[in-house]
């Protein structure tokens, strides 16, 4: 049986499907996805919790590796705590949060997994998230004096050598960061100002 869009999605309603079995929400969330992309729309997953989220994640590079998944998962933390979520969190947050500000492509399926946690927590405006954001690819032309400013105004120390998350080092044309987030850290090398 081929599923189309209309047979599930009702233009302007939200549509809620519960019951699914534990191991198919990935197969599920991919055909979902590649509908809802049919019309120019993400898919958008609210998981009951953040074991839920992080076992439908599992299942999408089996059932869907086509898909361009945005995930934003919950703080590690309880409200009023005395210790603030972790930086890798904070960073994974961030990460999906600025995607989703710089806009999703629309020709291909894409699919926006959330926990409750994390869709009733408070985020910044995405104009905020924007202008705070910085990403480069190879053969962008960068300030690096803009960069080591970017990165001093977000929370990162300069050290001789980087070690540990939120460090990064500047010496001639290269920059070592490590990103929260990130499995290790990354050079940037500078011929002038392109990377």
């Amino acid at each position: 049986m081929t599923l189309r869009a209309d047979d599930i999605f009702e233009p302007g309603v939200a549509t809620t499907l519960t019951g699914v079995a534990d191991g198919l929400e990935g197969q599920l969330a991919g055909d979902l996805a590649r509908l809802a992309a049919r019309e120019g729309l993400p898919l958008v997953i609210v998981a009951r919790d953040g074991q839920r989220l992080a076992a439908i994640e599992r299942g999408l590079p089996f059932f869907a590796p086509d898909l361009d998944v945005v995930s934003i998962p919950g703080w590690d933390c309880l409200p009023y705590d005395r210790v603030g979520p972790t930086a890798n969190v904070l960073a994974e947050r961030l990460t999906g949060l600025s995607r989703l500000a710089r806009g999703i492509d629309k020709a291909k399926p894409t699919l926006v997994i959330v926990s409750i946690n994390a869709a009733i927590q408070r985020v910044p405006a995405p104009e905020t998230i924007r202008k705070w954001a910085w990403s480069a690819a190879v053969g962008n032309v960068v300030d690096m004096d803009e960069l080591v400013r970017w990165l001093e105004a977000n929370g990162f120390s300069r050290s001789a050598t980087v070690r540990d998350t939120g460090e990064y080092a500047v010496r001639g044309g290269i920059v070592d960061l490590f990103a929260p987030g990130a499995t290790g850290p990354v050079r940037l090398d500078f011929f002038g100002d392109t990377l």
